[in-house]
């Protein structure tokens, strides 16, 4: 694929606000979490992935090495606050659930993972992963609002609402780019649309069982029941979904690129939002 035919241009970086070790950390309430199993898988997964952006980081400096805006904001921005992600929910993990071997439970997730993300994994067209990325940024937005709503926990809370806050901003970023590029690409809605529906059904896919596959052996000692316990897993936290998950605002995020007029965006959140909800519920 060529460079691209004229300057991508970016909005000023949105400053860091936070920081790991600024966290309230002596006010954590363990007690009212510790004995939470739901609470424990959603928390030490989402640290694994998190923990992880390094890949991701290199498969898209490699993707858009003819971007040099892109590219800083990548590595001074989105890296290091994925990055900070990661650092925060092992940190919380390992504070309230210290028997669990964080560490080691993560090599041996890193060295199945590593193999799964590479880079023929993006969209071939700079829009179409620009448009996928919206995706993923949806969904961990969306999710860090329900793992916020969910917990009980004030600590959780005030990491989740970070963590949600930083994923809304890196939407904007990438979407921001999206647009960049679909006008250099001529890129139709149709192609976008299929961008977004391919990244939608990767999204309760491989990379969750695997995390989830590591954290269950490593804190249960019983990999047999894997299967069995993760069904269940995925029952509790459709549950929690159908109580906490920011429908609306993720149909919104998710038709954004589509470049819709207003009258048929609203109408097609409208009528998006309770088929996503009961999707979500068979």
């Amino acid at each position: 694929m060529s460079d691209t035919k004229t300057p991508l241009e970016l909005p000023p970086a949105r400053p860091t606000t936070w920081s790991v070790d600024r966290l309230p950390w002596h006010e954590l309430e363990r007690t009212s979490v510790a004995d939470d199993e739901m609470l424990f898988y959603m928390v030490a997964t989402a640290s694994f992935v998190e923990i992880t952006t390094d890949l991701y980081t290199n498969n898209l400096l490699d993707h858009y090495r003819g971007a040099p805006p892109l590219l800083e904001w990548l590595v001074r921005h989105w890296q290091p606050e994925e990055l900070q992600h990661g650092v925060a929910l092992r940190r919380y993990v390992e504070t309230v659930w210290p028997a669990f071997p964080w560490e080691e439970a993560y090599n041996a997730f890193f060295a199945e993972y590593a193999a799964l993300c590479n880079e023929s994994a993006l969209e071939p067209s700079h829009s179409g992963e620009m448009a996928a990325r919206c995706i993923v940024e949806t969904g961990t937005s969306s999710y860090y609002t329900m793992l916020r709503e969910r917990s009980p926990e004030p600590l959780l809370k005030t990491i989740a609402g970070h963590i949600r806050n930083d994923e809304v901003g890196h939407y904007k970023y990438f979407y921001h780019a999206f647009l960049h590029y679909a006008r250099e690409e001529k890129s139709s809605r149709r192609q976008t649309m299929g961008a977004l529906w391919r990244r939608i059904r990767e999204a309760n896919g491989e990379d969750a069982y695997v995390a989830f596959r590591h954290v269950h052996a490593f804190h249960t000692h019983r990999p047999e029941h894997v299967d069995e316990d993760y069904r269940a897993f995925r029952r509790n936290l459709d549950e929690a979904l159908q109580k906490h998950f920011p429908f609306e605002m993720a149909v919104r995020m998710t038709l954004k690129p589509l470049e819709l007029p207003a009258w048929a965006e609203r109408t097609s959140t409208a009528l998006l939002t309770p088929l996503a909800r009961r999707f979500v519920a068979s």
